[in-house]
């Protein structure tokens, strides 16, 4: 992991984003939701997950977060699988896959910085220094 004074919560926060996404991706949709397409919603979940978990860790540990996200997405349809009110598709694994690879790009190109970008926006890194 990158060396974020609030790691740890970062760490956690994701890890609670992706129980959020698992609770959502294996509950019934409640009736009268409105039509989507799915594999965006797939794609762009995906997307964000990369995001949050590439700016907590250096660029040369990003292919184990793009795999084990990917991962993440086979869980998912598995689970799908399993259950009544879901089925687990294909090509709700290739969106996964496709959103998981297009955050990768984002963050190879400079958004993996965005965790500590905002660090150091909330906390200073040295308060006090220059005061006489």
């Amino acid at each position: 992991m990158l060396p974020l004074r609030y790691a740890r919560s970062w760490l956690v926060m994701g890890v609670l984003i992706l129980l959020i996404g698992l609770i959502l991706t294996l509950s019934p949709l409640p009736s009268g939701t409105p039509s989507f397409n799915d594999k965006v919603v797939h794609a762009t979940g995906f997307f964000g997950f990369m995001l949050w978990f590439g700016g907590l860790f250096e660029n040369r540990r990003l292919p184990l977060v793009a795999l084990a996200l990917s991962g993440y997405g086979v869980l998912i349809e598995m689970l799908q699988a399993l259950t009544p009110a879901r089925q687990a598709e294909g090509l709700d694994l290739v969106a996964d896959v496709a959103g998981v690879l297009l955050g990768w790009l984002v963050c190879a190109a400079g958004l993996s910085r965005w965790c500590t970008t905002l660090e150091s926006w909330l906390v200073p890194q040295n308060p006090g220094a220059g005061n006489p």
